[in-house]
Parts: structure tokens; C-alpha cells; sequence
């Protein structure tokens, strides 16, 4: 039992991988599958450590609904029992019912797994935590001492995941402080997009409303394309987060008449071992350069222009001729030109008429 313990506690601490800690503990309670699963009050699967089974299992585990209480009654129970005390399939599902069950006859028997040793956990802030064990056909029912001995484990465990929790949290808000001291404003995203975390700044541009809403916890654009591409940027993400290196730059337009704001989208990395984070994705508002109009602003910000490229290129979308820039900006034609050259190469246009349809939507009138 104290060796488990020890595992859980480096596990928190960083100092082994989480499927350590799971597979000390499938070892003596006879389990093929090991999981560390958390869920937040709207159903969503924030952390899901599974040892003992391949990625197809994994893959075929969300298809068949396992994180849905509806479709799942060992999530369904979970979500409803004591905490800290170890619970089996007899508990709370009949042979006759589970016979009738898609996902018993389905998933778990395709799996090997029809019983289960499972246990809540004692969290905080409404999650709702649990440590499952998944056993084959062939080690049979749980039996009274394995059930005992999980349920001697379950509140030192619970301990650390909370506190492993609570430390991701404590991670993440100090990475928001970084981000909007180095960048702008900065909110932390979870599953379905819900917020996280958020920082002061986050904060005033959620209450203003003028480009992003909290809407029932989570993150929407006051925009519809710009939802639409945000949903697209935070799913590839989601989906790739290990192989994934850069940022995916947004715009998200105001809902009146002011300049559009732009942000970067960066994946969160996957923690197999150490603080446990809710966050998958974190979007951090640029801020906007002062001294220049806030299309000059815009146009630095999304393409890598120089001020005066940006102004040259404000002033190309407003329909000014090259001439007339380089009168209104008292440079000659050849500058005004090599300008727009060096535009060409930071957009990839090739025309002036496309480099105007491109700026144009970004651009206040002149």
C-alpha cells in the first residue's frame, strides 16, 4: 500500500509518469485496464490517464459514448456515488441488465473488461474525479478484500490528485500573468471550449463584449466566422497537441464599429506526470502598438508589416493611388513602390488589386 502511495505522490510531483502509479496499482487489485478520469459539472472529460490498453481500445472507448453518463453506467454511477468508497458493477447494474446494455455486450466485452472496481474520489470545485479498475473475464468478480483495499487507498489519493489539481491551476494562472505582461490579455480553454482561466485583462474584454462573450462558461466570439474558425483552430489543435509547434493566429472583428482584435491560439502540452491542467489551449490577445491608427495596428499585427508599410497598405486599400501615397507621405514613387514590393512578399499577393481585396475587410475608411 505505501509503495502505491509513493507512486500517486511522485506521480503529482512529476517525478514519474501517472501510468506508474496506475499500473503499481492494477498489479494488486487484478486489473487489465487502469484510469484516472476527471469530469467538470458540465460532463466534459478533462483528464482521461488510461494505461493497459491500445489506442484502437481508446479510440473505440469515445465512440461507444464512455465518458457519457447516459450511454455508460459505470460513468453514470460514478457520478453519483459516495466518495471514497469502492464500488463494483454488481452495485449498481443487474447480470440480466447488462446483457441488455450496447455497451457491455459492445465495448467491454470486445475489450475484456466486463467488471470494474471503481471509486470517487473527494475533489473540490465541483469535478468529479474517480480511479477505475477494468478487469478481465478471467480474473472474474471483485471480491470483498480488493474492494476493501481500494477503498483504504481512496481518500490518501484522492489528497494528492486535488492537490495535483490545484497545482495545475496555480500554473496555469501564473502563465496568464506571463502571457498578458508579454502579450495582451490571455484565457486558458478546456474541453468544449469552456474558460478556465482568465486573466485581469481577459476579464474587462469579456465584461465590454465587444469581440468575445462568456456564454454558460464558455469562450464565443461576438462574430460568427470568427467562432467558426476559433472551433476549427482549438479541434485541430485538441486533436494534434503533441505534434503541434507554433500558434494559430485569429481575428475576431468587434461587433460595432471598432478595429478587430487579434490572438494567438497555442496548444497546452499534454502532462503525463506532475500538476494536472484543465487547460488544453491557451488565446492571448495582441496587443495593439500606439502612435499609428488602429488599421496600421491591425495590418502589423496580421501580416508582419513595418509602420510604413502598413500605413502604404492602409492607404492601397482606401483606393489611393500609388502617386497620391507618395505625395500624401512626402516619399518618392520608387519608395512607395519598393514598399509595396516588400508587402507583396510578407502576403503572397502578386497585384496591387488583390493585395486591396486581401487589406480591404481590415481596413477603416479613409
Amino acid at each position: 500500500m505505501t509503495d502505491i502511495l509513493e507512486r500517486f505522490r511522485s506521480a503529482a510531483m512529476g517525478m514519474v509518469d501517472w501510468s506508474d502509479a496506475l499500473t503499481a496499482m492494477m498489479s494488486v487489485t487484478n486489473g487489465r485496464i487502469g484510469q484516472l478520469a476527471v469530469l467538470n459539472t458540465g460532463g466534459d472529460l478533462l483528464f482521461n490517464m488510461i494505461v493497459g490498453c491500445s489506442e484502437e481500445e481508446q479510440i473505440a472507448y469515445y465512440a461507444a459514448g464512455g465518458p457519457d453518463p447516459a450511454l455508460n453506467p459505470r460513468t453514470r454511477a460514478l457520478t453519483m456515488a459516495r466518495p471514497l468508497h469502492c464500488i463494483t458493477d454488481d452495485d449498481f447494474i443487474s447480470p440480466e441488465m447488462r446483457e441488455r446494455s450496447a455497451i457491455y455486450t459492445g465495448l467491454f466485452r470486445e475489450s475484456d473488461v466486463p467488471t470494474c472496481a471503481m471509486v470517487r474520489l473527494d475533489t473540490t470545485d465541483g469535478l468529479c474525479a474517480a480511479l477505475s479498475i477494468h478487469r478481465p473475464a478471467a480474473r472474474g468478480s471483485v471480491d470483498p478484500v480488493e474492494t476493501r483495499f481500494i477503498t483504504a487507498l481512496a481518500p490518501a489519493i484522492s489528497a494528492v490528485v486535488t492537490a495535483s489539481i490545484a497545482l495545475g491551476s496555480a500554473i496555469d494562472q501564473a502563465s496568464l500573468v506571463t502571457a498578458e505582461s508579454l502579450v495582451g490579455a490571455a484565457v486558458m480553454l478546456g474541453a468544449d471550449m469552456r474558460i478556465v482561466a482568465l486573466s485581469a485583462d481577459m476579464e474587462k474584454l469579456l465584461s465590454a463584449g465587444t469581440h468575445v462573450r462568456m456564454i454558460r462558461g464558455r469562450l464565443v466570439p461576438t462574430c460568427q466566422r470568427a467562432e467558426t474558425e476559433l472551433g476549427r483552430a482549438f479541434a485541430m489543435l485538441s486533436r494534434d497537441s503533441a505534434n503541434w509547434h507554433g500558434a494559430v493566429p485569429l481575428t475576431f472583428p468587434d461587433a460595432g464599429p471598432a478595429r478587430p482584435l487579434i490572438a494567438d491560439l497555442c496548444p497546452m502540452p499534454g502532462r503525463f506526470s506532475g500538476p494536472l491542467s484543465q487547460a488544453r489551449a491557451m488565446l492571448v490577445f495582441r496587443q495593439p502598438r500606439t502612435g499609428m491608427s488602429s488599421t496600421s495596428n491591425v495590418l502589423m499585427t496580421m501580416f508582419g508589416l513595418t509602420q510604413s508599410e502598413a500605413e502604404v497598405g492602409r492607404l492601397l486599400a482606401g483606393g489611393i493611388q500609388v502617386a497620391d501615397i507618395a505625395a500624401r507621405r512626402g516619399t518618392s514613387l520608387a519608395t512607395v513602390r519598393s514598399q509595396i514590393k516588400a508587402i507583396f512578399v510578407k502576403t503572397g499577393c502578386n497585384r496591387q488589386l488583390d493585395l486591396s481585396i486581401l487589406l480591404r475587410p481590415h481596413c477603416e475608411p479613409i
